[in-house]
């Protein structure tokens, strides 16, 4: 039985919802919204919702914007008059993508900066039934000994109240995990 183009076309019509939604429950919009951290949260004295220390800065605000499979981050530090942002806009349909920066401001103080011209390849994918975002990110640093490949593994995970994220970063330049406590601003 032969279908005609109209007949085609009724069906993607019908199907279109369906598309749609699909599309849309492989992100988790809790996720949008401005969150928040502070130096004087590095040093709570539970163990269990102590950030690890924001040196140099003192302030970092995280604003995330979910739209479907595009997931936009912008990282803004602070510390006295100095600001540095880092924004990100990241597909969790594609394998990975190589996307430019404007920095790495994460540690500016011990005299690393992004190198390949400020790109970076990052994979971004949901874990955990979307309660969890995982960026893999490869990056060039530049140092005055040399340039050296870092890989980050950055996990935010969104708490069941959802007024909590917790960001957890494993760095193969380092040996300890950094883990900090994000509350919705």
């Amino acid at each position: 039985m032969k279908t005609r183009p109209t007949d085609q076309l009724q069906i993607v019509i019908r199907l279109l919802p369906f598309i749609v939604m699909a599309s849309v429950t492989h992100a988790n919009s809790a996720f949008s919204g401005l969150w928040t951290i502070s130096a004087g949260e590095t040093t709570s004295t539970d163990p269990a919702a102590r950030s690890t220390a924001l040196d140099p800065w003192r302030k970092l605000d995280m604003a995330i914007e979910v739209k479907g499979d595009t997931v936009a981050i912008v990282r803004t530090f602070g510390g006295g008059s100095r600001v540095a942002t880092e924004t990100m806009t990241v597909d969790t349909s594609l394998p990975g993508q190589e996307i430019t920066v404007e920095g790495w401001w994460d540690n500016r103080h011990i005299g690393a900066y992004l190198g390949n011209d400020k790109r970076i390849h990052v994979s971004a994918k949901w874990l955990d039934s979307d309660r969890t975002l995982q960026l893999m990110i490869d990056m060039v640093l530049e140092t005055s000994q040399t340039d050296t490949p870092v890989r980050v593994i950055r996990e935010m995970r969104l708490s069941d109240d959802g007024d909590t994220l917790v960001v957890i970063e494993l760095r193969s330049s380092r040996d300890k995990p950094i883990v900090r406590y994000f509350k919705r601003a």
